[in-house]
C-alpha cells in the first residue's frame, strides 16, 4: 500500500470533479448572458432582419419566436435605452433599467472570468500532481 499514491489519486479525482463542476457553471453563466443579451437586443435585430424579408416570412418568424410582445415601435422608449428617452419619471426608469442591464452583463462577465480562473487553477493542480 502506497499512501501517497492513494492520496494523489483521491486528490486528482476531487480536482477533476471540481473542474467539471466549474465548467458546467461557466456554461450556465454563458447561457444566462446569451439569454439576457438576446432579450435586450433581439427586437433591434428583428427589426433589421424583418426589413429585408417579405411580410409573409416575417409573420412566420414572429409566430415561431413569439416576438410580437417584445417588438418596439420606432417611437417607443425601451428598457435598454435604444429609443428616445423623454424627460421626467420615464427618464429615470429607463436609465435605471439600462443601469440594471449593464450591471447584470458586467456581473455575469465577471462570474465567467472567475470561473475560468478557477478552472485554470484546477487544471494546473492536476498537472502538478503528475501521473
Amino acid at each position: 500500500m502506497n499512501p501517497e499514491a492513494i492520496a494523489r489519486a483521491g486528490r486528482r479525482e476531487q480536482a477533476l470533479e471540481a473542474l467539471e463542476s466549474e465548467r458546467g457553471r461557466e456554461a450556465a453563466l454563458r447561457e444566462q448572458l446569451a439569454a439576457l443579451v438576446t432579450e435586450a437586443e433581439g427586437p433591434r435585430v428583428d427589426q433589421a432582419a424583418y426589413a429585408r424579408m417579405s411580410p409573409e416570412d416575417v409573420e412566420l418568424v414572429r409566430a415561431a419566436f413569439d416576438t410580437e410582445g417584445f417588438e418596439l415601435d420606432a417611437d417607443e422608449d425601451d428598457w435598454i435605452g435604444l429609443g428616445e428617452i423623454s424627460l421626467g419619471e420615464e427618464e429615470s426608469d429607463a436609465a435605471g433599467s439600462q443601469e440594471e442591464y449593464e450591471g447584470e452583463i458586467a456581473r455575469l462577465q465577471a462570474e465567467i472570468a472567475a470561473s475560468r480562473r478557477r478552472q485554470q487553477a484546477f487544471e494546473r493542480y492536476v498537472e502538478a500532481l503528475g501521473e
